[in-house]
């Protein structure tokens, strides 16, 4: 997927490329991203409640072409995403958290129309689609003695000994990032779509800082059918059946350097470096021939 995102960008470079004036640019960003986890699981269930966080995007490359009227831009870059929750006990009172933690190394093509377009200042809609490889993937919940809302479905062997089921509630240890989800219960890929606000400061001639803001949603369900398949015969002890469906919102801030490149430029420089010399032929000496003398 990664190699076709890269081909339909370079095509598009080349169709475009060649019949109107254009400004390149290469550079990095970091950012931050906040999330959230749409699970109809966590959503149904009475031990968490929502809770809201940041989390870094901490590097990544940009390399953007903008012509006319519209602009593309290939990011690849390292994404931190993943909601945590509260836990809650049967009176509503927080007794911990549980956390889910993706790390992706996302690759994202966009792109651009531009919307606001000055001679140092440029603000475009951007619409984005990406293809993220999961480089570390994890779901922990930590939690004090307290008592909480199991249902019903959920019994021993998988409610553990410890966990003492009353009339309004289960009263349940202390527990410290129990493990709910390793990497391998996550799938190794996802696709998400992505649409925002881009803003281009020509700080110089050849400097250009970048502010964007976008929102993704993951197309698919970031669990493996082997996990999804334990959820739903109720073998989980955190977890409830459920779709899920990963979205965030990310903030970067970036830094590129930018050259404008018009067409009569690119012309000029193929004609120059792709023409060779004319060879003048043998048969035409440059020393003109000798005048042949009148006779007297």
């Amino acid at each position: 997927m990664p190699k076709l995102l890269l081909s339909i960008f370079f095509t598009m470079h080349f169709i475009l490329g060649w019949t109107q004036s254009r400004t390149l640019s290469l550079g990095v960003f970091t950012g931050i991203t906040s999330s959230y986890t749409n699970d109809q699981g966590i959503t149904k269930d009475q031990r968490y409640q929502d809770r809201y966080d940041l989390k870094l995007a901490p590097i990544g490359l940009q390399y953007g072409i903008d012509f006319e009227n519209v602009g593309l831009l290939l990011s690849p870059g390292i994404t931190n995403i993943g909601q945590n929750f509260y836990v809650v006990n049967t009176t509503g009172g927080h007794e911990g958290t549980r956390k889910i933690n993706l790390t992706y190394l996302n690759i994202p093509i966009a792109c651009k129309v531009r919307l606001i377009d000055m001679s140092f200042f440029k603000v475009s809609f951007i619409g984005s689609f990406s293809a993220a490889y999961l480089l570390k993937g994890r779901e922990t919940v930590s939690h004090s003695d307290s008592k909480l809302k199991f249902i019903d479905e959920i019994v021993p062997p998988v409610l553990p000994t410890n966990y003492v089921r009353e009339y309004d509630g289960v009263l349940s240890p202390t527990v410290k990032d129990y493990s709910m989800l390793a990497k391998n219960d996550f799938n190794s890929f996802q696709f998400f779509v992505g649409a925002g606000f881009r803003s281009d400061w020509d700080v110089s001639q050849s400097w250009r800082i970048s502010f964007d803001l976008r929102a993704n949603y993951g197309l698919l369900d970031p669990r493996t059918s082997v996990y999804l398949a334990k959820v739903e015969n109720f073998q989980t002890l955190y977890d409830l059946p459920g779709i899920r469906r990963d979205m965030f919102m990310q903030f970067t801030i970036g830094i590129a350097k930018y050259k404008e490149l018009e067409r009569k430029d690119r012309e000029k420089s193929k004609s120059v470096n792709g023409s060779p010399k004319r060879r003048t032929p043998s048969r035409y000496p440059s020393r003109k021939p000798p005048k042949s003398k009148s006779k007297g």
